[in-house]
């Protein structure tokens, strides 16, 4: 089976050559669902995905992302079974087919795995993902992580292998790995959010809490954090190393290795300066707390409406919470089949 990439390029080349005086000719995207086509839009022979979607409300022009080598546009009439308008994310002539790609393999991935929410709901993930990479473009590019972002990014795939290994499904994970995508946690189901926290230090354990939203229990969703203590030595292993390590666990599982390689992508990791990173660290412990009401913390459902934002640091070594067992927060999680 191809993957959403493999889908989205097949049907550029499959219309590659072909001539039209304007509007757009498309194709199906195989499994990923009837509301998504791949397509070129004339005259200026662009490349285009299309979404169908069910809805009577069109958003307005001035709600709509544009920038950085791309535009959105709303067609009324997208000649896709069921849907009243299809949503267009084209490619302008001087923006990265790479990005595209996987800008619009993404947008396709999130959209056709929440099947269970409205089609309203579906439009707005849609605009949200493709802001989020938006976003991406705007930061400022550099060849490799800061420290801080390395131990960060090392630490979530840390709890990522960590989780692999003790019976959590990579299908189920993977896509729940949201931090590079602008979710409020690293981790995040229906049920839970896991935010991972990392640090090298050996004397006390300073975790930066980013906003009043990223501990908040929101719709119900329980919140843990997982702190993970990493040590600097040499039997260790390097970034590179260890996202080698998990491209192998998911190498017979190309739609996970895809999302796997866009979150890192989003993440800032950049494949080719995986030279520039020569620090070893081990993973020495990690332990899972529940933000519960007794959790020294600021949330936005307590905090007076005054105060807008706020962001501030917590010494977890000094936090006497209710430790989750691993195997337990990944069950809670509904990332282990039964």
């Amino acid at each position: 089976m191809l993957t959403d990439t493999e889908e989205l390029e097949a049907a550029w080349n499959a219309l590659a050559g072909q001539k039209s005086d304007r509007g757009i000719l498309s194709v199906a995207l195989g499994h990923s669902g009837p509301r998504f086509r791949g397509g070129v839009m004339f005259p200026e022979a662009s490349e285009v995905l299309l979404v169908g979607f069910d809805v009577d409300i069109v958003p307005p022009k001035a709600q709509l992302p544009e920038g950085f080598g791309f535009r959105v546009e709303v067609v009324k009439d997208a000649s896709i079974p069921g849907c009243k308008i299809g949503i267009c994310l084209v490619r302008h002539p001087e923006g990265s087919r790479g990005l595209f790609v996987q800008m619009a393999a993404d947008v396709v991935a999130a959209v056709s795995g929440s099947t269970s929410q409205s089609e309203a709901w579906l439009l707005t993930l849609m605009l949200a993902r493709i802001r989020a990479w938006q976003d991406f473009m705007r930061r400022p590019r550099s060849e490799r992580l800061t420290e801080e972002e390395e131990i960060g990014l090392f630490g979530e795939l840390s709890f990522l292998r960590s989780s692999v290994a003790a019976g959590a499904v990579a299908n189920l994970l993977v896509p729940a790995w949201v931090g590079p995508r602008g979710g409020l946690q690293d981790f995040q189901t229906d049920t839970v959010g896991i935010e991972i926290k990392s640090t090298t230090t050996a004397n006390g354990f300073p975790a930066q809490i980013s906003s009043l939203e990223q501990l908040d229990s929101l719709a119900g969703r329980a919140i843990l954090l997982a702190a993970m203590r990493l040590c600097e030595q040499q039997s260790g292993e390097t970034l590179p190393e260890l996202i080698a390590d998990l491209r192998g666990k998911f190498a017979h599982l190309p739609a996970i290795l895809s999302s796997f390689d866009r979150a890192l992508l989003l993440a800032g990791y950049e494949p080719q300066a995986e030279v520039l990173y020569t620090r070893r660290l081990a993973l020495i412990e990690m332990r899972i707390l529940e933000v519960d009401q007794a959790f020294p913390c600021l949330v936005r459902s307590s905090t007076p409406p005054a105060i807008r934002a706020a962001t501030y640091e917590i010494d977890l070594d000094l936090v006497n919470g209710v430790i989750v067992p691993h195997a337990e927060s990944l069950s809670r999680c509904g990332v282990i089949q039964a």
